[in-house]
């Protein structure tokens, strides 16, 4: 069991290995109600494996993974009733491309969280409103540039009223003039208070909107802390040297 409460989740001496190459080795941290908790690093130090770890599209080789106290690595625990309270929005956006806007939006309201067409259309149109693509309901995928997909992916998980929104990498699929209007939409879900785990290269981005900060290299969490504490007052040489190559912020 936990030893807070208050924690919705705890990560706990999290492992994963892919055959002989552990990518995370002993991952602990907590999240609270409203934590907005950016994951930074390099490209390959885990930070990925790790939310997938989360949302349990990839199984722990070790360590658990409470949510309000249950060990979600239990066989005994639905997954999917799990992912609807903790949901993911990818870089690659995974919209369904012979659906409209709209229906992807409300399929999983409907098949997933079992709600009547009226309600999964209102909570699917109530998002869309939110992120500002409601008038872009009845287009396909194809017909949207990245940004909107991926607004369109963000309301698409709002959609499951989750407790938690994992974010991985949402913006590196992007051209730079579309990646705004999706670290918009993301301050503004901060701003109201959701609960977020991001993993972001947007360095800019993460130090203004964090409460905390994860620093990942080579598989463990090198160094943690307030947004002010990482990116003002780094203690650990490898963070150090990671934040230097950003010269702007």
């Amino acid at each position: 069991m936990m030893k807070d409460e208050k924690n919705i989740l705890e990560v706990s001496h999290l492992v994963k290995s892919f055959g002989s190459h552990e990518v995370l080795k002993d991952i602990d941290f907590t999240v609270k109600k409203g934590d907005v908790i950016s994951i930074i690093g390099a490209s390959g130090s885990g930070k990925s494996t790790m939310l997938r770890c989360i949302n349990l599209l990839e199984t722990p080789t070790g360590g658990s993974i409470y949510y309000h106290g249950d060990d979600i690595t239990d066989p005994k625990m639905s997954v999917s009733t799990y992912r609807e309270k903790v949901g993911m929005v990818f870089q690659s956006f995974n919209l369904f491309n012979n659906l409209s806007v709209l229906d992807n939006c409300m399929i999983g309201p409907e098949k997933v969280a079992k709600k009547d067409k009226k309600t999964a259309k209102d909570l699917s149109m109530q998002f869309l409103v939110k992120v500002g693509m409601e008038q872009y309901i009845n287009a396909k995928p194809r017909q949207l540039s990245g940004g909107q997909k991926q607004r369109v992916a963000i309301a698409r998980a709002l959609a499951m009223e989750p407790e938690i929104l994992l974010f991985d990498e949402l913006t590196s699929a992007l051209d730079p003039q579309m990646v705004g209007e999706v670290l918009n939409v993301m301050s503004t879900l901060a701003e109201e208070g959701m609960t977020m785990l991001i993993v972001t290269h947007e360095m800019a981005f993460a130090r203004d909107i964090s409460s905390h900060v994860i620093f990942m290299a080579d598989g463990v969490i090198e160094e943690e802390g307030t947004s002010g504490q990482i990116f003002g007052n780094p203690q650990k040489e490898k963070t150090r040297e990671f934040l230097s190559r950003f010269r702007n912020l």
